[in-house]
């Protein structure tokens, strides 16, 4: 199963920006059940996180986009 990964794998990993910041950690993710694709992960956040304005969900955890992150090595990387 090349260039796959389980949610287990990634779930409690770090996020950071790119510029290596650390956002927080990764708690769950949306998956749409149409298609079975991600739609978005939820992070929960360790502080302020960045200048501009996030999407939350009813729990505060921020939600992200996929086509904005990057896996590198242990770590979830925004773009």
């Amino acid at each position: 199963m090349d260039n796959k990964i389980f949610s287990r794998e990634i779930i409690g990993k770090e996020v950071e920006t790119i510029t290596g910041r650390t956002v927080g950690k990764l708690e769950d993710l949306v998956i749409d059940t149409v298609d079975g694709s991600i739609k978005y992960l939820l992070v929960s956040a360790s502080g302020k996180v960045i200048g501009e304005e996030h999407k939350v969900d009813d729990k505060g955890r921020l939600v992200v986009e996929t086509d904005r992150i990057r896996f590198d090595g242990n770590k979830i990387i925004i773009n």
